[in-house]
């Protein structure tokens, strides 16, 4: 067994940072005192305290208070109670004293010191079932955040099997879950953060080393030991640091997490303003800040608020939610009452970029935001001045005449300003409101952008960024996917003066009826782009490679043309391949179409209603169900809609050809790189994919026009290609000297060798080789390693077959690979397995009997042993340690420490052990299975000095006074009963006759107990 715990390795460094941190800790023993049910995960005295002493009102007052937020948790639907619940304590509820209505908070933001910060461990919770979590943080009683804490060092426990247990909180105890805020779930190298029920891709790590000083900071204290802090020389804010490893990478990955997060004044930070409820399809969406949208918004409201300067730039790179970062900003902005009720604008330079930032406000409901319908709507609200969020067009404040609102409470917050927010928009915009703070929100910020909102500090010092958050970043966290290009034929890649020249024509500066009267002249660059020949080759290239590589793994694409013409005649040439249902065009209807362009356009105008629902399609998987309704659209064809502001995690592939660069390109390529995991086919989205046929690649740092640290790499799959050789080298080198063919001879090698590796270290290398050629397959130069690429696939296959669990998920195989499995498996068809013999009373005499040597007769042995223990370790405890003798041996016959003879004598010894373990309870003196099962179960799992015989007295004692007397006719299907049985028998190991056992707190030991009494004495 492992030496790391997980109360030693996680709980309780865990719970030590948090006490230096300003969480008090308390014991079970030490809340007994507030005499909490265990049905009510509050602790309602403590509440009532904290309410009264807060709000300076009587404990009966308080309490009357208290009783209706906690109604909340009465909800029938969990998520709707938590909503609620979260609202009245970022808040505060309205009673009735003596006639006079007054409004009570059950938290002090503003003090925050005068409230409670407890943490706990073991924090039990009876809902269906009882919740018994590792670590809870209570503020004034109230769980906000339960934390889940795993082992490092066991096999196969991670952080996962924390939001595992997460996700059945609103079952298993819907109280608990309507009054958290988040969960975190660690385990000793990581920790992430996330709503409970949500997926794992929705748990983040948090990586922001800021101090919130809003308020004293106890790690700030001199004599705190909890980690070093410093103050940045550039902004003056306070951070702290962990330990790091020699080449500067972060070694305590979990304490900057727990640090960072887990700040008190951060912790109240996020229930007050960083939470949002989203209604999106009929369904209900809890989301928590990600730490980069905290920090944008902490940011920018302490500018406003404390700082005399009027602006800044927020650089956080497509995809990272920069929607809600601007909802979290105008929430807290319109919540301080140091701005007395101030105005914000969200200005955007696009209709469908003002539906999508007002459909985020209006999915979250936030209150008194709306969008500026029309010039008279904004010419009334300008003369108003009205308090509240207005989402407007930036084109709007052209016609506004001489109109002026000079209050110094408005805050502009402009979407995408690298685009059409400066120049003669910005001369308006200042002029209507002169007094306004402004500040840039971009993904893909250009040099105008940090000349027009940045900040010259003394000494010309210059702040480019007020806050960033790179695209290097966005991969890291695992937000955004990297993005990988290759280039189409290349005789068809376009000139490189020929692209500095179409590009020169391609301005940002005009809107979209500007650029229709520039291209009515004929551009020598966009006549070679369309040649008829060229449009034909690479559409016939776009089909196959849509074929073949994006449509197998369920995923969708959009080629990007130069022009409308264009898009026209890849759609003709595209049909030849193609189904009319699953190709579209997407371009705007031109008032200055007409005679020839409008024919050949006319077909493709759509109405917005029409482009909104092709758009909702494109976002959704390909299923029979979505084809009887009539989808099934898959490529998008373009040239300027939907490469920026179009989010469809299901797209994968760009083909690229149009000599877009710098802002446009870095936008249109993010298209490709958002996350997508498919719940059917259990793919995820590991990197999106540019198809590049007009050579923008080629030097792409200079085309994007940006720093290399802040875009990163862009990786080309011809070098991929390079390294494929090299991977797949690696993860063959130990079966290189076997002779590959389809006999039995070669399966015995193979199965030899595999008893040989670390099979963590194989699975991962057979891992890498697969994911690396679902990248680059169907390249050519892939097809002289094919042969040994499934031979790696069939040893794979027998290494599942031979050595893994039965409930091991053998889904690896990703799309294309198990379409070339398919396709060749008269290759791979063969199993050569070990002979056949029956297992039974007489296996040792028959395999006597057989012609195999002494080291097949071992791997023989080895084998079936494995299967018994597989077959039964579900039902029985004792076979783990069968497992672990087994392992032993096998470790020594590869060490070859004991000669084969010997290996056989000690594994027919083994054998007979395991063909005798049905006798083996009375033998050992225990009146029944169960109890043998029990005490075998507490054997394995001990992490330290075995007490045998304490043990025995523990599993006899609650056999006698918590079984049998909790067991009747039809117990087990009672859950009330069995969670009873549970809790007494949870509170039996913490009698101080027992505590020296230490399984009080291990959550997977009582879950196999439980599962042993279920087994052992249910009663029908």
């Amino acid at each position: 067994m492992g030496r790391l715990s997980e109360l030693k390795g996680v709980e309780r460094p865990v719970t030590e940072w948090l006490s230096k941190m300003g969480w008090t800790f308390r014991s079970n023993e030490d809340l007994k005192a507030y005499k909490r049910p265990f049905s009510n995960p509050v602790l309602e005295d403590m509440l009532i305290e904290r309410t009264a002493h807060i709000n300076k009102i009587s404990p009966a007052v308080a309490r009357v208070a208290v009783e209706q937020l906690l109604q909340n948790l009465n909800n029938p639907v969990p998520i709707l109670g938590n909503e609620l619940f979260l609202d009245k304590l970022a808040s505060h509820v309205t009673i009735t004293v003596e006639g006079d209505d007054i409004d009570v908070h059950f938290i002090d933001y503003e003090n925050i010191w005068e409230n409670d910060f407890t943490v706990t461990n073991q924090y039990w919770v009876q809902g269906y079932k009882m919740v018994k979590t590792d670590i809870v943080l209570l503020v004034n009683g109230i769980p906000l955040v339960p934390i889940e804490a795993k082992q490092r060092a066991r096999k196969g426990t991670n952080w996962l099997e924390g939001v595992a247990q997460f996700s059945t909180y609103d079952q298993r105890a819907d109280k608990l879950y309507m009054c958290h805020c988040f969960g975190v779930a660690c385990n000793g190298r990581i920790a992430k953060y996330g709503i409970p029920g949500a997926s794992s891709s929705y748990f983040n790590e948090w990586k922001s080393t800021l101090l919130d000083v809003s308020q004293s900071n106890p790690i700030l204290a001199p004599a705190n030991d909890l980690c070093r802090t410093y103050q940045d020389e550039k902004d003056g804010l306070w951070n702290f640091d962990v330990d790091r490893l020699p080449n500067g990478e972060i070694l305590e990955r979990m304490k900057l997490g727990i640090i960072g997060l887990l700040q008190p004044a951060r912790v109240l930070d996020i229930v007050k303003y960083f939470m949002v409820f989203e209604r999106t399809e009929g369904k209900i969406v809890k989301k928590v800040a990600r730490y980069q949208q905290l920090r944008a918004a902490n940011k920018i409201a302490e500018r406003v608020i404390s700082s005399d300067l009027k602006q800044g730039v927020i650089w956080h790179t497509q995809g990272s939610g920069k929607s809600l970062t601007m909802l979290y900003t105008a929430f807290k902005l319109r919540q301080s009452k140091a701005l007395k009720d101030p105005t914000v604008y969200i200005v955007v330079d696009r209709k469908d970029l003002r539906e999508q930032i007002g459909g985020t406000f209006d999915d979250c409901e936030f209150p008194n935001a709306r969008t500026v319908n029309n010039i008279g709507d904004l010419k009334y609200i300008i003369d108003k001045a009205p308090a509240g969020v207005f989402i407007t067009t930036i084109q709007k404040f052209r016609e506004l005449g001489n109109r002026q609102d000079l209050r110094d409470n408005v805050i502009i917050l402009i979407d995408e300003a690298h685009r059409s927010q400066y120049g003669d928009f910005q001369i308006e915009l200042q002029n209507v409101l002169p007094n306004a703070k402004r500040f840039a929100f971009t993904g893909t910020p250009i040099p105008k952008t940090h000349q027009e909102f940045g900040i010259v500090r003394q000494k010309g010092e210059h702040e480019y960024y007020l806050d960033r958050y790179s695209i290097q970043d966005a991969i890291d966290d695992g937000a955004t996917k990297p993005i990988r290009y290759t280039f189409g034929p290349q005789e068809w890649f376009l000139d490189k003066e020929k692209l500095k020249q179409g590009y020169d024509e391609i301005t940002a500066e005009l809107d979209e009826d500007e650029k229709m009267l520039v291209e009515k002249k004929v551009q020598a660059w966009k006549v070679f782009l369309k040649h008829p020949e060229r449009i034909q080759t690479l559409a016939k290239d776009i089909a196959e490679d849509y074929r073949s590589v994006v449509e197998p793994q369920g995923y969708k694409a959009q080629v990007v043309a130069c022009d409308k013409e264009a898009c026209v005649l890849y759609y003709n040439e595209l049909l030849k391949y193609f189904d009319r249902s699953e190709i579209s065009i997407i371009f705007s209807t031109g008032a200055y179409d007409e005679g020839e362009k409008y024919e050949l356009y006319k077909d493709h105008y759509k109405e917005d209603s029409e482009r909104k629902k092709l758009i909702k399609q494109f976002k959704r998987r390909i299923t029979e169900e979505e084809q009887k309704l009539g989808n099934n659209l898959k490529v998008f064809i373009v040239c300027n809609m939907l490469l920026t502001g179009f989010d469809a995690p299901i797209e994968q592939t760009m083909y690229l050809d149009s000599p877009i660069r710098d802002h446009n390109l870095l936008q249109a390529v993010a298209r490709t790189n958002r996350p997508y995991d498919d719940k059917v086919s259990k793919l995820s989205k590991e990197f999106g994919r540019i198809v590049d046929y007009i050579g923008v690649f080629q030097n792409y740092k200079d085309a994007l026009n940006y720093d290399p640290e802040d875009i990163g790499e862009f990786e080309d799959v011809e070098s991929l290609v390079a390294t494929f050789p090299k991977v797949l080298y690696d993860a063959f080198k130990p079966f290189e000297d076997i002779q590959l063919e389809d006999t039995y001879e070669c399966a015995m090698n193979i199965v030899r060798k595999l008893t040989e590796l670390d099979h963590g270290k194989f699975e991962n290398s057979f891992r890498e080789v697969v994911q690396l050629w679902e990248s680059i397959s169907p390249h050519p130069k892939l097809r002289e390693h094919k042969e040994k690429y499934l031979w790696l696939n069939e040893i794979y296959e027998i290494y599942l077959e031979e050595f893994k669990r039965v409930d091991f998920d053998a889904e690896i195989y990703a799309a294309k690979t198990r379409k070339l499995i398919q396709e060749t498996s008269k290759l791979i068809n063969f199993k050569g397995h070990l002979p056949e013999i029956k297992i039974d009373s007489d296996y040792l005499n028959k395999l006597k009997e057989t012609k195999l040597n002494p080291s097949d007769k071992a791997e023989k042995i080895i084998r079936d042993i494995e299967t018994v223990i597989r077959q039964n370790e579900v039902n029985s405890a004792i076979y783990v340690e069968f497992q672990t003798r087994l392992d032993d041996l096998i470790k020594r016959k590869q060490e070859q420490s004991l000669a084969i003879e010997e290996i056989l004598n000690q594994l027919g010894i083994l054998y007979n052990e395991l063909d005798e373990v049905a006798s083996l309870p009375q033998r050992m003196g225990f009146p029944d299975k169960g109890t043998f099962e029990m005490f075998t179960l507490i054997k394995n799992a001990s992490k330290v000095d075995f007490k045998e015989e304490l043990a025995k007295d523990f599993v006899l004692t609650a056999f006698e006074n918590v079984i049998k007397k909790k067991i009747y006719i039809g117990w087990q299907d009672v859950p009330r009963e069995y969670e009873r049985l549970q809790s007494d028998m949870e509170l039996l190991s913490v009698n101080p006759k027992f505590e020296e056992l230490q399984i009080d707190g291990q959550k997977e030991l009582w879950e196999r107990i439980m599962k042993a009494i279920l087994q052992n004495y249910s009663l029908n």
